[in-house]
Order: C-alpha cells, then structure tokens, then sequence
C-alpha cells in the first residue's frame, strides 16, 4: 500500500510559467493520497491562483495555503485594500478546496497540519520584530520594498498588521491537538533563521560583499509573534518561506525548514537548490517525519 505523505514548497512564483509547469507536472503524477503545504507567494493573480489551486485540488488529498506578501498586492486585482483581497483569496480557498484550517494526516502513523497567518513587525516594533541594524549602509527600503507600493491597507486599522493576522490563529491556538504537529507560516519566525551564520560573522560579511547594502531585509523579514505562536502548539517541524534561502535548522526542540522554488533566474545562479522545482517530502505515514 502507497503511504500517504506531507509535500511542502514556498514561493513558487507562478507568473513565471517555468514555475507553474513544474509544479503541475510533479502535481500529476499521482499524489491522490498525499497533502501539499503552500507556504505562501505564488501569484498577486487571483485567476492565476484559481487556475494553480484547481489543478493542485484534483491531484492531492489535501492543499494547504496561507497567502504571502505578493498575494495582498492590490495591483491588478480592483480590490479597494489588500484586507479586502485577503479575504476574497479566503472565499477562493473555499470554493477550490484548498484549506485554511488545520487537517489531520495519515492513516498509519499521524501528523497535524497547521496553518499560521501572518505579517512582518518593522523596526518600530521592537519587542516583535527581527530588525537588524545595517550601520554600515543608508537604509532606503521604503523606497525599495514592493508591499510599501503595490499593498494598501485600511486606513482605520488600530493594531500592527503583525498582529491582526496573529489573532487570526488563536482559534487553531485553543485547538487540542493529540498528534505532531507540522506548523506553517509565509514569513520567519525567528531572527537567526534569516542569517547561515551567527548574527556577529553575518554582518561582518555583510559589510564587505552585501550586494544591496541599502536594503534591509531584516526589516520586513517576519515577526517573533509567529514564534510564539508556533511554541504554544508544540510544533515539531515548522515550515516558512519568504526569503528564497532554503535551510533546515533544529533550533530549542523545533526543525525550521524553507523550501522556496523561488525566481528562475535564482535557480540559475545558485541562490536556490536545483531540486527546489519540486516540493519535498517532510512526512509519511509508514515512517514519520522524513529529515
């Protein structure tokens, strides 16, 4: 008998039709009883989104998604905010089949899938952000980070946008889960998931080879909310994407991994592994949990 498994990928950027090809051919080669975790940034294109989360819905058991930055870009979409589109993008998920919520996988052994919504904190957020100075560079990101141009949010928003989606969650929160859980979210977690090595070395390279010195990823990189959230559940693995670096870490009891598909022009250089054209398999139900 064909175990069932846990596929997950990130950022797969399917405006890039190279993008969408690979991830519907490996889609169709028979995956009925398998779940895949999309982990955010596949398209600002609602009918581009429809169209991949159609054919994932007939090839897997189960599709799992939480929406990433570009997915809240309000170009191109007649949405009046990005929140609006936020939810037109839930009401999307719904009709396709494609779940929000946390589902239950395996028939042998067993593994809760979680969904966690959320944003980045920016540096006026110090308690939640993963902001890390540059002082070796002008920080021009306002100018340069796309949200801060193609994102619109309401104007009466009291709260962080970190925050809004982190209330979001606590439903899945106060949730009791009797199995591993494998969490996800599209944004970092963790300060020292944004670096290969620790935060003094980093910088030092930084100064001497950063090739966009004026941009400071840090500064919209994820929240430390979402690694609160992530410890109340007990995760085993959790899953994000966002930064197109993928890495696997254990950190404090927990394996953080990102598996980004990333831009073509990435995979061509380097930055992002070869293999990451296709998802990667983190569970399965005849042996557990896979790395």
């Amino acid at each position: 008998m064909i175990p069932s498994r846990v596929w997950v990928i990130s950022d797969v950027h399917i405006d890039y039709q190279e993008n969408f090809d690979r991830l519907v051919e490996f889609a169709e080669r028979g995956h009925l009883s398998d779940a895949l975790i999309v982990a955010g940034d596949a398209t600002d294109r609602l009918d581009r989104l429809q169209e991949l989360f159609s054919v994932l819905a007939e090839n897997f058991r189960h599709v799992l998604f939480v929406p990433g930055n570009h997915e809240l870009w309000v170009r191109r979409s007649g949405h009046e905010d990005s929140l609006e589109k936020f939810y037109a993008i839930k009401d999307l998920c719904q009709r396709t089949g494609v779940k929000t919520e946390p589902v239950l996988m395996g028939d042998f052994q067993k593994v809760w899938l979680v969904p966690l919504l959320s944003w980045y904190d920016d540096k006026d957020q110090p308690e939640h952000s993963l902001y890390v100075e540059k002082d070796y560079a002008e920080d021009r990101t306002d100018e340069m980070w796309g949200d801060f141009i193609h994102a619109r949010w309401p104007d009466d928003l009291d709260q962080p946008l970190a925050q809004l989606f982190a209330d979001e969650n606590e439903r899945h929160l106060r949730q009791e889960f009797d199995h591993p859980i494998i969490s996800f979210s599209h944004f970092l977690p963790r300060q020292d998931l944004i670096f290969h090595k620790d935060l003094a070395a980093a910088l030092e390279l930084a100064r001497k080879f950063d090739p966009l010195p004026e941009f400071n990823f840090s500064r919209v990189a994820g929240s430390a909310r979402i690694e609160a959230q992530l410890r109340r559940l007990g995760s085993t693995l959790h899953v994000y994407g966002h930064q197109h670096r993928n890495r696997q870490r254990c950190l404090e009891g927990v394996t953080y991994l990102s598996h980004c598909m990333g831009y073509p022009k990435e995979r061509q250089r380097g930055h992002v592994a070869a293999e990451a054209i296709h998802p990667k398999c983190v569970w399965r139900d005849d042996t557990g949990f896979t790395l």
